[in-house]
């Protein structure tokens, strides 16, 4: 019996969730391909794929999880083409030493882009998706691991996403530097979703 899947990128692998499988609070979870599970869960696992390909966001959601997508590819081209030309993002924080009152991008955005989209292994979990007029908000987990101690930085935040004619045009980080900058458990993170419905996907 299934508890719970979801696709997890747009190679044919799922991440499944089985009863007995005594998985913690950390949601350890396991990559599998469809030929090593039963005929009878071959069945379910169809049903539910099928049911999930049908799934549509909307034209603006769907360009903020590309650019996601951009992120963990590392593609800074398709990303830019994503980003209005008078594009912005600000960090509603302190900045990570805590001494810039809302940091912001620069007028040399490829070049900042250039500069941390070459990261390997950076991780978004989708908690919720949320939007409106020209809006988008998504509540994750980004995840990346340290390029030279290879430790895992995760931190929980929101993004609020304005967007002009399909692009985005300016967003707002919302999240604690101070956690940012720590090497949070799975377990650790997890404790600030208690009770929440999970993950809708992981972009990676």
């Amino acid at each position: 019996m299934l508890r719970r899947f979801f696709i997890i990128n747009r190679a044919n692998l799922i991440y499944i969730f089985r009863e007995g499988d005594g998985l913690d609070s950390d949601m350890t979870v396991y990559e599998v391909r469809l030929c090593y599970y039963s005929e009878k869960d071959l069945c379910m696992i169809k049903y539910m794929t099928d049911k999930y390909k049908k799934m549509e966001y909307s034209k603006q959601i769907q360009t903020v999880l590309d650019i996601l997508q951009d992120e963990v590819d590392g593609n800074v081209t398709s990303a830019l083409q994503k980003m209005t030309k008078d594009y912005s993002m600000t960090w509603v924080d302190l900045g990570i030493v805590g001494k810039e009152l809302f940091p912001t991008t620069t007028n040399d955005l490829k070049g900042e882009l250039e500069e941390v989209y070459p990261i390997k292994g950076r991780q978004y979990d989708i908690k919720n998706i949320a939007e409106g007029s020209d809006l988008v908000m998504v509540e994750l987990i980004e995840s990346y691991p340290d390029p030279k101690t290879k430790k895992v930085y995760r931190t929980p935040l929101v993004l609020v996403l304005e967007m002009e004619n399909g692009k985005i045009k300016t967003g707002r980080h919302y999240l604690d530097p101070r956690l940012s900058g720590k090497y949070l458990s799975k377990a650790q993170v997890a404790r600030a979703y208690k009770n929440g419905r999970g993950s809708l996907f992981i972009v990676k």
